[in-house]
């Protein structure tokens, strides 16, 4: 056993003060009569229990502050390290939304989870636009990296356009300050823009660079903004479109290339490029594994002696007192409720659920509550469950508003369920969600294609105007248009057309009539049968 805080165990010999001023009558200068009143009493002993229970418990809080604690040995840890450089792009073009939320934000995303894969490298961290800077020297202080990457933007340089060349030599500079044979650097950008491929694979052949590259946004691209809002244009005025630019893997030697536009799923086999192409070292770390806390036992014996020097109650009572103590023994008996709320959840119990986390007063019981009452299809409910619990770590909070994304769309409120997918994959890149936001999305469109084709359907033709009906002198109507109409039908059957018949002369009808005559016809008229068309075929 070890001590956190040794220099506090020298405390202990004042308590030798207590016992000196007891004995001695200076005893009443120090305490006033009423406390002497409750630290003495008197027996037929002499014996004052009190006074030592109270010297005992000051004793252990010394004890306690110290913090004892149990040490397992000391071990020395071999363990691999490696420096790379990370270079982003910062350009305007990074600030197209054709990936959510931005390329720049998605760039930043996936930076932070290759840190968190290679926690045994030190990073140095280079922004370049058409210049470039130092962000970060190699360090393996993550959290101090990931602060200064995180105030990036497009803004923090002001020269404009898109040089990968400045990268390049600025990593060639931070690489000579240290003794690495390898030269590693990962490029996350959306392109160059097929410009200076030249130059680029000339300088990493000469400056035995390795470049590992993580291309980022779509093919089709998207238009980009101004600082009012208005869509930047070319020296021609049309429309920018920027788009993602895959011509940097032409001038890859042994670096690894990875493009994505919108996914992380493979960024593993990007870390494991690195780390091959890397410069490995063997770096001793000496490690203290598992610290057993000893203070809480000293501190509970402590204030329990001080309770008793301090009362005058017997056991009995202070059982009772513990039992009476309705709140607390709510909190130290939770437990049992949450278990049986477990229970009953897993068993697809869903109501007894509710009821069980319902009477636990704490956010993940809320929450719990909430997601049994979408269970039961109690959205509204559920939502208002949601919307009241707050305080969550990143996960949680992610999984509250995937859910509330989730209550929402159950409601038909696709508006409020996609803002809310879209809060939920600022704190965690899940696909689940992803899937659900596309999803509604597509409902979104339909909705929107059958109110353009229900305005369609809306607009009445115009009336046409009905002819008045002719009256008779009499007053009586008449029929002349049917009339009229059926004497054109026998018009235009009597001027149809009549099949033009085939003139012969007489004495070829002669010669026709001689053959006719001669031939003899072998086949008989067929037989008509029940049900069959009046037509006799020969």
């Amino acid at each position: 056993m070890s001590f956190v805080y040794p220099w506090v165990l020298y405390f202990l010999p004042l308590l030798l003060v207590f016992f000196s001023v007891k004995k001695s009558s200076k005893i009443e200068q120090v305490f006033s009569k009423e406390v002497l009143e409750k630290l003495q009493f008197g027996s037929s002993n002499g014996k004052n229990l009190k006074f030592y229970l109270l010297v005992l418990s000051f004793m252990l809080m010394i004890i306690a502050l110290s913090r004892p604690v149990i040490l397992d040995e000391k071990k020395e840890v071999s363990q691999k390290s490696f420096n790379f450089i990370i270079a982003l792009d910062i350009s305007k073009s990074m600030d197209a939304n054709d990936i959510f939320p931005t390329r720049l934000a998605f760039a930043k995303k996936a930076i932070y989870e290759i840190m968190d894969k290679v926690s045994e490298a030190n990073i140095a961290l280079i922004a370049y636009a058409n210049d470039a800077f130092l962000v970060s020297p190699f360090s393996n202080d993550f959290k101090s990296i990931k602060f200064l990457l995180s105030n990036l933007d497009s803004n923090s340089l002001s020269s404009k356009g898109t040089q990968i060349l400045s990268a390049l030599k600025a990593t060639n500079r931070i690489f000579k300050s240290s003794k690495d044979n390898k030269k590693v650097i990962l490029l996350v950008s959306d392109g160059a823009d097929g410009k200076d491929l030249k130059k680029i694979k000339e300088y990493i052949q000469k400056n035995s660079i390795t470049l590992h590259v993580l291309s980022i946004g779509t093919k089709k691209g998207t238009t980009l903004k101004n600082f009012d809002g208005s869509l930047i244009k070319d020296k021609n005025e049309n429309i920018v479109i920027s788009k993602r630019d895959d011509s940097l893997i032409k001038v890859l030697n042994t670096g690894a290339y990875l493009s994505s536009s919108g996914e992380l799923d493979k960024l593993d086999w990007l870390v494991e490029q690195i780390k091959k192409s890397a410069n490995l070292k063997d770096i001793k770390i000496v490690k203290i594994e598992g610290a057993k806390e000893l203070f809480y036992y000293p501190l509970v014996l402590s204030l329990f002696f001080i309770f008793l020097a301090f009362n005058s109650l017997k056991i009995p009572f202070l059982a009772l007192l513990f039992f009476t103590q309705i709140d607390g023994r709510a909190g130290i008996l939770d437990f049992v409720d949450i278990y049986k709320a477990n229970k009953s959840y897993e068993k697809l119990e869903y109501k007894e659920a509710e009821k069980g986390f319902a009477k636990i007063d704490n956010k993940n019981a809320k929450y719990n509550q909430a997601n049994a009452l979408y269970k039961q299809k109690k959205y509204k409910k559920a939502l208002k469950i949601y919307d009241s619990i707050s305080g969550f770590s990143k996960d949680m909070e992610h999984k509250r508003l995937h859910n509330i994304g989730n209550t929402y769309a159950n409601l038909g409120k696709i508006d409020e369920a996609i803002k809310s997918y879209q809060e939920a994959l600022k704190f965690k890149d899940d696909k689940d969600t992803k899937e659900n936001l596309r999803y509604v999305k597509k409902i979104k469109k339909k909705e929107q294609e059958q109110k353009k084709q229900n305005k369609k359907g809306n607009q009445k033709p115009k009336k046409k105007k009905k002819k008045k009906k002719q009256k008779s002198p009499n007053g009586k109507n008449e029929n002349k248009n049917k009339k009229k109409q059926k004497k054109k039908e026998e018009k235009k059957a009597q001027e149809s057309p009549k099949k033009e018949q085939k003139k012969i002369s007489e004495a070829e009808a002669k010669k026709w009539d001689k053959r006719m005559n001669k031939k003899k016809f072998k086949t008989k008229p067929m037989t008509l049968k029940k049900g069959e068309k009046n037509e006799i075929y020969w």
